[in-house]
């Protein structure tokens, strides 16, 4: 049984929100030079080429990809040999490395207490959204997702009829892009859930949309659905920034779940190019 200390994790936490506010992951910057090159449209390949030197001077400079740093999202899988110390406060322990880890990297805050009323901010990022699972894989894993207020605007639920098919879905995803993809600082990741319920489907089309470009659906059907719908996406014309071109969209992923035969939730996050994630594993 490995003792994992609050300290290991609380250090790790704030070093995979430095790395995921300053870097962007690898494959996101190789989709987007990979579609840089389909490009014909010459402003659109201005844009595109701006993204990868602000992710240039970002990482060189230590400054955040985007001026909206974000919810923090952190994502544990506790292996079956861990046990971590002071486990009934672990969420106190991770609010203050996340409050500590915004201050020291001078990382706007973004939280407001009360959604509807005072919304007076927080002033350290906090509470962020914490997860816990249990996992096969030895030791701890930990996954740090920053998700900003533009794209969170773009996220959607819908309760469709169980009798939709792929044509209704490709013909919602398309609706939601032409209506509101230019608020979220297109090209986009779109990430897409299936199934499950209305209160599940939310977190497969999130864990969707942080999903690795280059890790492809299990399945071929939804693989087939996931490519058809980046297609289309980009045969909108929308372009970078809006501004026309083909790169609407640099991926699209799926993520599904058996449902009541009784419903067909769908879910969609439009997630921007300013994808920011990072991931560890304390193994000692």
């Amino acid at each position: 049984m490995k003792n994992i200390k609050i300290t290991t994790i609380k250090t790790a936490i704030a070093e995979l929100i430095a790395q995921a506010s300053f870097n962007l992951p690898e494959d996101i910057k190789e989709a987007i030079l990979k579609f840089r090159e389909k490009e014909t449209r010459s402003s659109a390949v201005k844009i595109l080429d701006l993204i990868i030197k602000n992710e240039q001077i970002a990482g060189k400079e230590r400054l955040p990809l985007c001026q909206d740093c974000g919810n923090t999202y952190i994502d544990l899988e506790v292996g079956p040999d861990v046990f971590i110390e002071d486990s009934a406060n672990l969420c106190r322990h991770i609010d203050r490395a996340v409050a500590e880890a915004y201050k020291k990297n001078y990382l706007r805050m973004s939280i407001v207490t009360d959604p509807l009323y005072e919304r007076v901010n927080t002033r350290d990022n906090t509470p962020a959204l914490v997860t816990i699972r249990y996992g096969s894989r030895p030791g701890l894993g930990i996954s740090v997702t920053l998700k900003g207020g533009g794209s969170e605007n773009c996220s959607y639920l819908s309760m469709e009829n169980p009798s939709a098919g792929p044509e209704r879905i490709i013909e919602m995803v398309l609706e939601i892009v032409r209506k509101n993809v230019t608020k979220c600082c297109p090209p986009v990741i779109a990430g897409i859930g299936i199934g499950s319920t209305a209160t599940e489907v939310v977190r497969l089309a999130k864990a969707a949309a942080f999903r690795r470009l280059d890790i492809r659906n299990d399945d071929k059907k939804y693989r087939m659905l996931e490519e058809r719908i980046l297609e289309e996406i980009n045969g909108t014309g929308i372009g970078p920034q809006g501004l026309g071109g083909y790169t609407t969209a640099i991926g699209c992923n799926i993520e599904y779940a058996p449902c009541h035969m009784a419903t067909l939730p769908v879910s969609v996050f439009l997630q921007c190019h300013s994808l920011r994630r990072a991931g560890s594993r304390i193994l000692q």
